[in-house]
């Protein structure tokens, strides 16, 4: 008896009978641990179980998904670069000083290299999308090869322009579509959850591959361009990530240290919304406060390194022909009167309950259409993706503000009719008076106009987030928050004419601004990167407090019924992703959530033919060693695939190793070792980390999170009790997490079950 605690107060080791063939094995289905032994033909193994005998559930789902020991890879960092540069050959004190002078400059290469690429993707897709979308609307005969309407002089209109918008907007989506799903369906969507899940520690396939590098690259020109209700910014910032992956290639101190290459993708995702809205400064704050899990100051300077290089060679390329980086500059030199900060209050608590309402929404459709639905069964998602661009092309082409690309009608919403040098119809979509230009119209004929553009382009949203194509969804976040803030503004002028309440009021595009960043926190939860991206979005100084409050109400509004729209991807998509810890999940400790049943090794392993079968095969990425059947006294922890590598290299370097040579942790032996039996006592790891059964969930959820673990070792007086591993950990959090006690909140409700 160990302690007081009900599941690990009473233990047995389960100690196997040597012998048995493996069909009676296989007849009798005996445990890996039993087929283990069979093939070592030694007790060199046990299990260690808890009264429970609870074991480790199944984790098929995350089978393609592995995690990355921080610790382990910065020590193999470290012991590399100190063997190379520390312990070099170099005689001279300058040649030394050369090699670490190298060694350095490749930590700042890189970002800068993802910077220019990813600029010069951004520049591509930007120009792509504007020869495209005008395809929709005529052709130029004199200069097919135009990058824009305004550029060609003898533009001809479709004959028959409505039919002609939709039936190319319909090709173009198809397109995209069946790019994605030929050659990189990871290709689809915005890509940030799938970011989020890789900077979160853990492997994921070919999430960032070359061809998914250059199909979303074509694929998101194809989507944008076609009309559908979604944007490039987020889909950017996977695009510099795909960059950052390749890159890496080519570097070998990053080649093969998985988590020295989520330092540079954390640089690549503040390059990445760099791009896609000209904020060098919100995109290290959206690497820091949104996508990173560790985001120490080394990786800060170079994530705003590389933001500075791809917002200064996007300036560079200057796609837009503006000569700046901001998209939608509408500079305000009046700051906001005191009485509107209660309506921006309002716009802030209407854009996270309209930013909640979608979520529900779309994370409703993307269970229905998932793979395994009725829906997918009977439509293929190239055909869903070319329904929706139809229906996106018929509902948008009859209203102007929604015929244009979605860019264009919240550069118009932002702006002020006083800028008389700006066309009233094709930049100002004919938001200003035909009687007096330096004056918005003001009049519920044009709050219907905009109250149905920003509820055409929300339905859209809903239905177009999440589908087989790349896509993302800030821009058409800000347009419906634009259409609102608008609307808004005008209401404020309508009654303050009428009762002269107030002796100025702010123009509308204050409102738009405003609203827009209320619908984006609304859906997205951010708030510092969100505020200074806006800021530097519009140029707007004299909005920051404004955007303060609005987006900080919107979050708070929003989290009383949901949380963010990439945490409930990252839910729906089944990715393993640890959240943060709920209240409801405080009171949990280790033994609530360890898995009591332990397969454990000693120090007498059989030989080394029957231990690398073993390995091959093993179900686990590591074993606790302990000292015998009788004493599960923890000695350290065995990875498997350290163990399988060593053992590879010396049967192939020496000649004396056969299948027959007896396998030994001699240090822990409690006799001396056989002459000829091969040592491996130098691969166990003494650093494993050790809980007692009584810590609490929320410092465990510190070490995983912080400290980039993959195992903890829960043990009472040094004896094995059991075992928490950091996808059994998150699969344990998320039962809680998404099931809490009922009537804990508006959130169950409001949740599709």
């Amino acid at each position: 008896s160990f302690g007081t605690t009900p599941r690990s107060a009473h233990f047995r080791v389960q100690a196997f009978l040597i012998g048995g063939a493996m069909a009676s094995a296989k007849a009798s289905k005996r445990s890996s641990i039993q087929l283990f032994q069979d093939m070592l033909g030694v007790g060199g193994t046990s299990r260690v179980a808890g009264t429970k005998g609870s074991r480790k559930q199944s984790l098929s789902m995350w089978e393609n998904f592995k995690s990355v020991d921080w610790a382990a890879d910065a020590k193999k960092d470290w012991d590399t670069q100190k063997s190379f540069v520390i312990e070099g050959d170099a005689e001279e004190e300058r040649e030394l000083f050369g090699i670490k002078a190298l060694n350095e400059l490749g930590t700042w290469m890189i970002p800068a290299a993802v910077g220019v690429a990813t600029a010069t993707s951004g520049c591509f897709i930007e120009l792509t999308v504007e020869w495209l979308s005008d395809l929709k609307m005529g052709y130029c005969p004199s200069s097919p090869l135009y990058t824009s309407r305004a550029e060609c002089k003898d533009f001809v209109l479709w004959e028959r322009p409505y039919m002609c918008y939709v039936i190319i907007a319909t090709l173009l989506a198809a397109t995209s579509a069946f790019l994605t799903w030929a050659f990189a369906p990871m290709a689809r969507g915005s890509g940030i959850p799938e970011i989020k899940t890789i900077l979160g520690g853990f492997s994921f396939g070919q999430v960032l591959a070359t061809n998914t590098l250059v199909v979303k690259i074509v694929g998101l020109s194809l989507s944008v361009a076609s009309g559908l209700s979604c944007g490039k910014e987020g889909p950017l910032v996977h695009i510099a990530c795909c960059w950052s992956n390749f890159l890496c290639k080519f570097a070998p101190r990053y080649a093969s240290n998985e988590a020295k290459q989520r330092e540079l993708l954390s640089c690549a995702c503040a390059a990445g919304v760099a791009v896609a809205f000209g904020a060098p400064l919100g995109g290290v704050l959206f690497s820091l406060e949104e996508a990173s899990t560790l985001f120490p100051n080394r990786t800060m300077i170079r994530a705003f390194f590389a933001a500075s290089v791809a917002a200064m060679t996007l300036a560079w390329y200057n796609p837009t022909g503006s000569g700046k980086l901001t998209m939608f500059e509408a500079s305000y030199d009046t700051p906001p009167q005191g009485f509107e900060y209660v309506i921006f209050l309002f716009l802030g608590a209407l854009g996270g309950c309209i930013g909640s309402v979608f979520i529900h929404y779309n994370v409703l459709v993307a269970k229905n259409r998932g793979d395994g639905s009725t829906w997918r069964k009977y439509v293929h998602i190239i055909l869903e993706v070319a329904l929706i661009a139809c229906l996106t092309g018929i509902t948008s082409f009859p209203l102007y503000q929604t015929q244009v690309q979605s860019n264009v009608g919240i550069r118009a919403m932002f702006h002020s009719c006083e800028d008389m040098k700006v066309d009233r119809h094709t930049w100002m979509l004919d938001l200003c008076d035909p009687d007096d230009p330096t004056m918005p119209i003001v009049s519920f004929e044009m709050i219907k106009i905009l109250l149905l553009a920003g509820f055409i382009r929300y339905v859209q949203m809903i239905f177009t987030f999440g589908t087989g194509a790349p896509a993302g969804l800030f821009i058409p976040s800000l347009y419906t928050g634009a259409a609102l803030g608008r609307v808004t503004g005008i209401l404020v002028t309508m009654v303050n004419h009428k009762y002269h309440l107030f002796p100025v009021v702010s123009r509308h595009g204050v409102y738009a601004m405003i609203g827009a960043a209320s619908v984006l926190g609304g859906v997205c939860r951010v708030t510092i990167s969100l505020v200074v991206i806006m800021f530097e979005l519009t140029d707007g100084i004299q909005m920051i407090v404004p955007f303060m409050v609005a987006c900080l109400t919107a979050k708070w509004v929003g989290d009383l019924f949901t949380e963010g729209i990439y945490d409930y991807m990252i839910a729906v998509r089944k990715y393993p992703f640890l959240h943060d810890v709920t209240e409801d999940q405080r009171d949990s400790t280790a033994q609530d959530v360890m898995d009591d049943t332990v397969d454990c090794i000693h120090p007498e392993c059989g030989t080394v033919g029957s231990f690398m079968r073993f390995l091959r095969g093993a179900r686990y990425g590591g074993y606790p060693l302990t000292v015998s059947e009788s004493d599960p006294m923890l000695c350290g922890y065995l990875i498997t695939a350290h163990l399988l590598d060593y053992l590879e290299t010396e049967i192939e370097a020496n000649e004396a190793i056969a299948d027959s040579t007896k396998v030994v942790f001699a240090k822990y032996l409690d006799k001396p070792a056989p002459r000829d039996a091969l040592d491996l006592s130098h691969l166990v790891d003494h650093t494993v980390h050790q809980v007692v059964p009584e810590q609490s969930v929320a410092n465990l959820h510190s070490m995983y999170r912080n400290l980039g673990i993959k195992v903890v070792i829960v043990t009472r007086r040094g004896k094995v009790v059991g075992l928490i591993t950091k996808k059994s950990f998150i699969s344990h959090m998320n039962a809680l997490h998404h099931h809490p006690p009922a009537g804990k909140g508006a959130k169950e409700a409001l949740l599709p079950k």
